[in-house]
């Protein structure tokens, strides 16, 4: 396999160095971080020549298995690259650098170079902090917006598993380790230390919403945290953001299900003018089309700008199932008012409830928040009771996960949603995803 695997990579940097020239860099051009993403080749024999490997883009899925260091210094050494390869991520062909800007523009501009971007920051999807909340779960086991104060189920989504990408959980807190039942671990943790800790709260009342026996939906699913926020930070590098659903989609079962809440948000200038800039990731829109077409259901927030999901990764793409949120302000009076901070558009799958929701704090004690990045997770929790219910549907390879997308999103109910002042929703179908079963 090594042989193969050096004779591939040998290919592969003969490709790319054919059409670099040396060339001298400032001694003031700052290094960063940049995600470099390769045109996917077609099948083409080890024996083809130079000029169709070069035409067909670079394949690097042979190399990238492994990442080993020894692969990244050979692709340093012939691209005489004036910086380093920090990471490879096979799935999507792809890799992250440490380069400068010089070297940047000259790797975008080469034909197998399907998109280069600098790595950056994602911000949880933001929250607020609110009193006197419960009524989500009773909601969310309701086909309209009425409430008997309870949350009835029959099933509870055991033998599912979802993966939350957060920022962790403190599974060694005895209330924390409570609440899960020995269903919750940790897989990774950015910072390299494995533990996973949470010290923002971001996962741990994520995963309480998914999963949590008291404030969750699916109360038997397997929970598996991998911490990809740096450190005590709000936000996650777009590289581990990346680099976790790659994982995911070559190594979890299909059928399972992944929670991300996070989300670029609106860039408008400092005197705000709202919605009027956008935001595209072709690394994670590629990380989270891999994932999808291994089978994985991708739950992702709405976002909470009050912007247009078509704006910004990865609420465009369809292989994303994008969750917006209701607010609780009418429901005593049976509606289900659109949260005032969702996000609306035509590719919002559907809507959960999004204000004063009842969750778990990092200490494993109740707390109260709003925002999409909690109405997510309750509809992961749902897709993960339904497969239970359907039995081997959602893995079995019967149905593409446009179907199963599709049929996920049948199981809610229409024209429920309102917008805030109480008028038909506009700007996103109607639609709220319930727990049944």
């Amino acid at each position: 396999m090594k042989k193969k695997c050096s004779k591939i990579l040998m290919f592969i940097l003969m490709i790319v160095s054919s059409i670099f020239f040396p060339s001298a860099y400032a001694a003031d051009d700052d290094k960063k971080s940049y995600i470099i993403i390769f045109k996917q080749a077609e099948l083409v024999e080890s024996e083809a020549p130079l000029q169709t490997l070069i035409k067909n883009g670079a394949d690097t899925s042979e190399i990238m298995s492994s990442g080993t260091d020894e692969a990244k210094q050979d692709i340093v050494d012939e691209l005489n690259l004036d910086g380093e390869v920090i990471d490879i991520y096979d799935g999507i062909n792809g890799i992250l650098v440490n380069i400068n800007l010089t070297e940047a523009n000259r790797l975008s501009a080469l034909d197998q170079v399907e998109s280069i971007e600098e790595d950056s920051m994602i911000p949880e999807a933001a929250f607020s902090t609110q009193k006197n909340a419960g009524w989500g779960l009773a909601r969310i086991h309701q086909s309209t917006a009425t409430s008997d104060n309870s949350y009835q189920y029959e099933y509870d989504g055991s033998g599912r598993t979802i993966y939350v990408l957060d920022s962790g959980l403190n599974i060694n807190n005895p209330k924390v380790a409570t609440e899960f039942g020995g269903r919750a671990s940790i897989i990774w943790d950015v910072n390299f230390s494995g533990k996973g800790e949470d010290c923002t709260g971001h996962g741990s009342m994520v995963s309480s919403a998914a999963a949590g026996k008291t404030y969750g939906v699916a109360k038997g699913v397997t929970l598996k945290m991998a911490k990809i926020s740096k450190g005590c930070s709000r936000t996650a590098s777009l590289a581990a953001s990346v680099k976790a659903f790659n994982w995911i989609a070559g190594n979890a079962p299909r059928g399972s299900i992944v929670n991300w809440s996070y989300g670029f948000r609106d860039r408008g200038p400092r005197i705000r003018i709202p919605c009027i800039r956008k935001y595209s990731s072709p690394a994670l829109e590629a990380a989270i089309k891999k994932a999808y077409n291994a089978g994985i259901f991708v739950v992702i927030p709405a976002g909470n700008d009050a912007c247009d999901t078509k704006n910004y990764s990865p609420t465009n793409i369809p292989e994303s199932f994008v969750v917006g949120s209701t607010s609780n302000l009418d429901f005593a009076n049976g509606k289900d008012r659109i949260a005032s901070f969702s996000r609306t558009g035509t590719n919002i799958s559907g809507f959960a409830p999004g204000t004063n929701l009842l969750l778990m704090n990092k200490n494993g004690q109740p707390t109260s928040n709003s925002g999409t990045s909690f109405s997510a997770p309750y509809v992961a929790g749902i897709i993960a009771v339904v497969c239970e219910f359907e039995g081997t549907l959602c893995e079995s390879g019967n149905k593409d996960m446009a179907t199963l997308y599709h049929l996920f999103r049948k199981t809610g109910t229409l024209n429920t949603v309102t917008n805030t002042d109480g008028t038909t929703l506009t700007g996103a179908t109607s639609r709220f995803i319930s727990q049944q079963w």
